[in-house]
């Protein structure tokens, strides 16, 4: 009893003695300083082409943030509001910062020089409640040329809080587009939090607390900038409006270089948002993963191989009179004229569509051509770091379902050439030739080939996969591969023929009105697509690459020299060295 009445009497002389004697100076010392949790943002992890060289990353960014509770406590939230239009131009609604319940500060402007800077110091006492943080802002080098890769960063939005919780603040960076986008949530980091206590006009005084921020991971890609800079430069300077270019590494699947074009700069998104968005030309979309083209004679080396395995020997063929009669239609060669007597070898070297119309009508259908394009990583869903878009392969079932109407000879015929309802990627086009450079075999496409922590330690590295495997003899391959060749040697692709690397591959012009067929001064949205797909060099494939112009119209006078310049550009330039 006794120590229980001891103890009761030391708090009340205790309680006593702080009301009475220091109340006051309490008082006073909880109104000269105040307790604030400051959020610490992290670096967002660096994104890196093959050899380290920058893509995107971080610097600091020093922002003035108003603690608008803490004035609304005081009362004085008036006069601040006041003195920051007449310091620094910031102009807020009294009214509408009064109203708000948010606990994070407000936003007022960034502090871009070290003059911007001083002078918040030098009225420091007139804006109270005014603190200055530092935040990260995101820089991305290559800028347009890297765009559709990178990607961008921008604000978080309420999913994003929902999805993140305690990993992010008002001022985060989070990925809304690319690879940022992609991998977001390891690149993102986790913000810290400080406790520190501030006197009347904000400045720190002391720090109660502090919890580290945590640098997100940073991210090492299988592009190759130098690469990447030279699809820029050649696709830019052909003058041609739109398209993409896609280079891989034929013994690996990694990618090298991706390209839309036209693209866009990330590092100034925020500014030209409407005038990318209302730019006909649509600079934000990614061509290389997400447009779906009539894939055109591109296909064909993919049914030479169908053929063949079907039975059809090198040395059988159709004479090519310009025209294929099916019923009471004729189906027309892409030469008027007639190619006279084709076999597998010349149909692939002068894309002879008599040849492939006869074989693919006859020999194969629409069931057996569906098997043999979805081998070859046709209308698949294509395992990937960015989204690709899937490709359509027309069955009968399918334009039953789409169109009400029966499946007819003619359908089969188009499909033989990669015309009619069919539609493609880039990727599915640049994987179909990967297959014929390796004998069936199609490694999945890699871009993040690395991930490394905040110390550079390599925590996860990407391994070559066999994505899939189209089973033919290997005299089957050579055989298409030898045509391939002589594409380019005295074919359709001669415009692609190169005394620096020899190159092999396939051209398409892919059609995309019927007034377009033998028709000059076409309008742009009536012109056809250009295709060229090829590896290089021949004798020992390395690269992998296609070539799509947007309304270029023929693919031999148009995406065959784009690849041409591209290639002989990594040659010259002694890059293919590092790749050997």
């Amino acid at each position: 009893m006794f120590v229980g009445i001891f103890v009761y009497a030391f708090i009340f002389l205790r309680l006593v003695y702080l009301q009475l004697f220091k109340g006051q100076y309490y008082k006073e010392l909880a109104q000269r300083n105040y307790v604030r949790k400051r959020v610490i943002y992290p670096q967002r992890g660096d994104i890196l082409d093959r050899r380290g060289e920058k893509l995107a990353y971080d610097t600091p960014r020093y922002i003035l943030l108003l603690d608008h509770q803490k004035l609304q406590e005081e009362g004085n939230l008036r006069e601040v509001l006041m003195n920051l239009e007449a310091i620094f131009g910031v102009k807020l609604d009294y009214e509408k910062i009064k109203r708000r319940k948010a606990i994070e500060p407000v936003f007022l402007t960034e502090l871009k020089t070290q003059e911007e800077i001083d002078r918040f110091y030098n009225y420091s006492y007139k804006l109270p409640g005014v603190f200055i943080n530092t935040v990260p802002t995101r820089n991305y080098p290559l800028g347009e040329l890297c765009a559709h890769v990178v990607g961008y960063v921008s604000y978080p939005t309420e999913r994003h809080y929902q999805q993140y919780v305690d990993r992010i603040g008002s001022q985060s960076l989070v990925g809304v587009y690319g690879l940022e986008r992609a991998i977001d949530a390891e690149l993102l980091g986790r913000v810290g939090a400080e406790e520190v206590m501030v006197n009347a006009v904000g400045r720190i005084i002391g720090d109660l607390g502090y919890k580290e921020p945590e640098k997100g991971i940073t991210i090492l890609t299988t592009i190759d900038s130098r690469i990447q800079k030279i699809a820029y430069e050649v696709f830019r300077e052909s003058g041609h409006k739109a398209g993409a270019v896609l280079i891989m590494d034929t013994r690996t699947g990694e990618v090298l270089a991706l390209l839309s074009y036209p693209s866009f700069d990330p590092n100034k998104i925020a500014d030209l948002w409407s005038q990318y968005n209302s730019d006909k030309f649509r600079p934000l979309f990614n061509r290389a993963t997400q447009g779906r083209y009539p894939p055109a004679s591109v296909v064909k080396p993919a049914l030479g191989i169908a053929l063949l395995q079907k039975g059809v020997s090198p040395r059988d063929g159709v004479v090519c009179r310009g025209h294929f009669e099916l019923g009471n239609r004729k189906f027309f060669c892409w030469n008027r004229a007639g190619h006279g007597w084709e076999n597998l070898h010349g149909a692939i070297k002068d894309s002879c569509d008599v040849y492939f119309y006869h074989f693919g009508y006859y020999k194969l259908g629409p069931r057996e051509m569906e098997r043999v394009f979805r081998n070859f990583s046709y209308g698949e869903d294509i395992p990937f770091e960015l989204p690709i878009a899937k490709g359509l392969i027309p069955t009968p079932e399918w334009k039953r379902s789409k169109t009400k109407e029966p499946w007819y000879g003619g359908d089969t015929v188009n499909m033989s050439i990669g015309q009619g309802y069919m539609k493609s990627t880039l990727f599915e086009q640049t994987l179909m030739m990967m297959a014929i450079a390796n004998n069936g075999v199609i490694y999945r496409p890699i871009l993040v080939r690395e991930k490394r922590d905040a110390e550079g330690n390599t925590i996860w590295k990407a391994k070559r996969n066999v994505y899939k495997v189209v089973r033919a003899k290997p005299e089957h391959f050579a055989i298409v591969r030898e045509a391939l060749r002589d594409v380019v040697r005295a074919g359709t692709a001669t415009s692609a023929f190169s005394k620096i690397v020899e190159i092999a591959g396939k051209t398409g012009t892919a059609q995309v009105s019927a007034h377009s067929a033998g028709r000059k001064n076409l309008s742009y949205h009536l012109r056809d697509h250009a295709w060229f797909v090829g590896f290089a060099p021949y004798r020992d494939p390395v690269f992998v690459i296609g070539v799509l112009v947007e309304h270029g119209g023929s693919g031999g006078a148009v995406a065959a020299p784009i690849a041409r310049r591209i290639l002989e550009r990594i040659y010259m330039e002694g890059i293919h060295k590092e790749l050997i």
